[in-house]
């Protein structure tokens, strides 16, 4: 009788593991479905951006190799091709090694030449994150909250964090090398994300606890101007990878780099390289286009000016990052006497963490050039001066930029002239654009990516030319801080925070070496201090 009990109970199990084993092959078909399965009408738009196309075009032209035969319906996904497209070099003959060529001078730091055009041949990244980071990036205009797109990021992220739990069994032990204050910011990190409640509902699993420290880890050495890539993510890393390869704006930085200027060099060579510009209508093709006339008459630099004086004197930039809410900001942000926000960024409903005083918008092309953003009749465009943007090559082209921007702002921004010539609007420069680009890249020995700069840090360099004293609130994140993209959405990704399209994690770190303030209003408010150009004296 025993010895059958026992044979029962061998049986039992054995069904038992076999229904496990079956469970598990099912979950992994699962998955892997998931990952493959065509874009969806919500990811079918964002696959449409050109950034995303472009390097869905370089992925493709390194997998076929791999796939065409075996997985020819992935194929037909990756090589798909879009009206209007420009031909994409070939990449076939490009080697690994070739992504970034670091040039060494006998007697200077290296300078990164970006001519290369090489991919990973594997660990591609969804087109939607790509589409998402380089059609929004920090100043995200737009929602990325569709379920389908949402479940496709979750399923790359279980992936990610099942190998970062398998490479912690085997690494045990390594991360004892970590400096020791960063395990003092571990009690720091349990507040923040009980304080942020990111998650509706406040619910919270394994997989979205390892992301969100993985990003405060990040947050909490970039308080201490502590930071490389090496500390993204492999999939933030992955990305800033595809867009070097990607080159859209064929950047080729060939200048000396040196990471070690002290606080007061750097914004020395700010105020020196980065002078504040706009179109104004002289150079060609815009003196032929009548734009003389048609821009306002007074540059954006002398319109609030006094006297001899800086145009303001204390001044608030106020990013959209998710990380204001609850912050309770909003009247000491309204003190100031002038205020810069971003894009569709809204204050109504959200005064008490924001502020209600706009002065000067940022505003990407995109803005402009998308009905849905409503630029024509929304009132979050009127009684405020606007500022506008789109990068042009990185050789700053004109009649190229002109024939075919990123976005076409051209044609809204004649318009809106026309109808509202009282309203301050301008369009800043490219060149303008790309001498803040040069002044993060001279000042890191890392490659960052030849994109341009996101919104926030050309608003905070636009406003130390126009103010005496400026705070930047939430830029380089408090204890808040959350994978909340932006306080008026619901989308999560650290890459709104730490940078995939944009240097984000190189801004910041720039950011964070010119505070003047103390490190506990970059933990408590998110706030950094920062001279205007006209307190600096670069003369001694």
């Amino acid at each position: 009788m025993k010895s059958s009990m026992r044979q029962w109970r061998r049986l039992v199990l054995v069904g038992m593991l076999a229904w496990v084993l079956l469970f598990l092959a099912l979950l992994s078909y699962f998955l892997d479905a998931r990952v493959d399965e065509p874009l969806t009408s919500a990811g079918s738009l964002l696959s449409q951006h050109p950034d995303t196309r472009r390097l869905a075009s370089i992925q493709a032209s390194h997998q076929q190799h791999a796939i065409v035969g075996s997985r020819p319906e992935l194929a037909l996904t990756l090589t798909t091709t879009y009206p209007g497209d420009e031909p994409e070099p070939s990449v076939s003959s490009m080697t690994p090694e070739s992504s970034l060529e670091v040039s060494h001078s006998p007697n200077s730091a290296p300078y990164a030449i970006y001519g290369s055009q090489e991919a990973s041949r594997q660990d591609y990244l969804d087109p939607q994150s790509l589409a998402a980071w380089s059609s929004f990036g920090t100043e995200n205009v737009g929602s990325h909250s569709d379920p389908s797109v949402q479940s496709r990021e979750r399923t790359f992220q279980t992936t990610e964090y099942q190998n970062h739990v398998s490479n912690t069994h085997r690494h045990v032990g390594e991360e004892e090398e970590e400096d020791e204050r960063d395990n003092e910011d571990e009690e720091l990190g349990n507040r923040v994300r009980t304080t942020a409640d990111r998650r509706a509902g406040g619910d919270s699993s394994d997989l979205e606890e390892y992301y969100f420290s993985k990003s405060a880890s990040v947050v909490q050495r970039l308080w201490r101007g502590r930071v490389s890539a090496g500390m993204l993510s492999p999939r933030l890393q992955r990305a800033m990878k595809d867009y070097v390869s990607a080159n859209k704006h064929h950047v080729s930085y060939k200048r000396l780099r040196r990471a070690a200027h002290s606080a007061k060099e750097l914004l020395c060579q700010m105020k020196a390289q980065a002078r504040l510009r706009t179109v104004d209508g002289s150079e060609q093709p815009f003196s032929s286009l009548g734009w003389a006339r048609l821009v306002p008459s007074l540059p954006l630099e002398q319109l609030y000016r006094r006297q001899e004086k800086s145009s303001f004197k204390t001044c608030a930039v106020v990013t959209s990052a998710g990380a204001i809410l609850r912050s309770g900001l909003g009247k000491e942000i309204d003190t100031h006497d002038a205020v810069l926000r971003f894009n569709a960024a809204p204050t109504e409903g959200y005064e008490r963490d924001v502020g209600n005083k706009t002065t000067i918008r940022i505003i990407n092309s995109q803005i402009l050039a998308n009905p849905r953003h409503r630029f024509n009749t929304s009132s979050i465009y009127k009684n405020v001066t606007l500022v506008a943007w789109d990068p042009a090559p990185y050789t700053v082209n004109l009649h190229k930029w002109y024939a075919s921007p990123d976005y076409n702002l051209f044609g809204p921004y004649v318009e809106h002239r026309k109808l509202h010539p009282g309203q301050p609007f301008y369009i800043l420069h490219p060149g303008y654009v790309w001498q803040l680009w040069d002044v993060i890249q001279g000042n890191t020995q890392e490659n960052i990516q030849p994109n341009p700069p996101s919104s926030g840090f050309i608003g905070i360099l636009l406003m130390m030319a126009l103010c005496e004293q400026v705070h930047v609130y939430e830029y380089i994140p408090s204890m808040r801080q959350t994978d909340l993209c932006h306080y008026h959405e619901r989308y999560y990704d650290a890459a709104c925070t730490l940078g995939a399209y944009h240097p984000l994690l190189y801004e910041k770190s720039l950011i964070q070496r010119i505070n003047t303030g103390p490190e506990s209003d970059l933990r408590r408010k998110g706030r950094v201090t920062l001279p205007g150009f006209s307190t600096v004296d670069c003369d001694i």
